[in-house]
């Protein structure tokens, strides 16, 4: 099986609020990204994937000329319009049989194990979906984290057959179409702690650490490098 790792971010295609076309917006968030997402990608034990991070239409120059002040950002971790990231992950899957494309915020982490789990993952025959239900919550701002449980949280992955993908094809979500319905979908649950979600000084919702099932400092900085190579706690 020749199987195409793919992670999606949306960085500003969607939303309604107008800052997120402004360069001020823009900035900040590239920043959010390069401290969190980017260094869990970065992290990854296998890097054979790509990552597309998907931009609202009308910015590409703003985004470009932020991108330029910074670190470049390699290869595989494209800033592109929903219509360039298609054309990329188009060209990327050429000549492969099967695409898992995962998903992921502009602002949150996956284990840096999480490509080589899916490159070795063993799917069902009719699964067409696959959902991280447990992962952890940080507050980065208070330095707290705690474990977390989602049924059916915004950190799944999709079932492609690279033909189907190049038809056109694309999974449709049931009910309302948001991430509380992929276990509506033929799926299976991957029994590992892959994901983080992180608040920080920028969030637009409203989250709070539980007291429950909180981590002592040390736990968290273990966490951390697991999941960003590195002690971040405190940076």
């Amino acid at each position: 099986m020749n199987r195409r790792i793919v992670i999606e971010i949306n960085f500003n295609n969607y939303g309604m609020n107008p800052n997120r076309l402004t360069r001020e917006w823009i900035s900040e968030r590239i920043d959010i990204f390069r401290t969190y997402t980017l260094r869990s990608l970065l992290s990854q034990t296998n890097t054979d994937f790509l990552s597309v991070v998907k931009l609202a239409g009308g910015c590409s120059d703003i985004v470009e000329e932020e991108l330029a002040k910074r670190e470049p950002i390699p290869d595989p971790i494209r800033f592109g319009t929903s219509i360039e990231s298609k054309r990329r992950i188009q060209a990327y899957v050429e000549g492969a049989d099967e695409l898992l494309i995962a998903r992921i915020d502009s602002d949150d982490l996956y284990h840096r194990s999480f490509v080589q789990q899916l490159h070795d993952y063993e799917f069902q025959p009719d699964t067409i979906a696959l959902v991280n239900q447990l992962g952890y919550l940080w507050d980065a701002v208070e330095g707290q984290m705690a474990l977390v449980f989602h049924r059916s949280p915004s950190f799944y992955v999709f079932r492609y057959q690279v033909k189907d993908f190049l038809n056109d094809h694309r999974i449709v979500i049931p009910g309302k179409g948001t991430h509380g319905y992929v276990t509506e979908l033929p799926h299976e649950v991957i029994p590992l702690r892959n994901y983080v979600n992180v608040i920080h000084a920028a969030n637009t919702s409203v989250k709070k650490v539980p007291a429950k099932d909180r981590l002592t400092e040390s736990e968290m900085n273990a966490v951390l490098a697991e999941f960003m190579g590195t002690d971040t706690a405190n940076s």
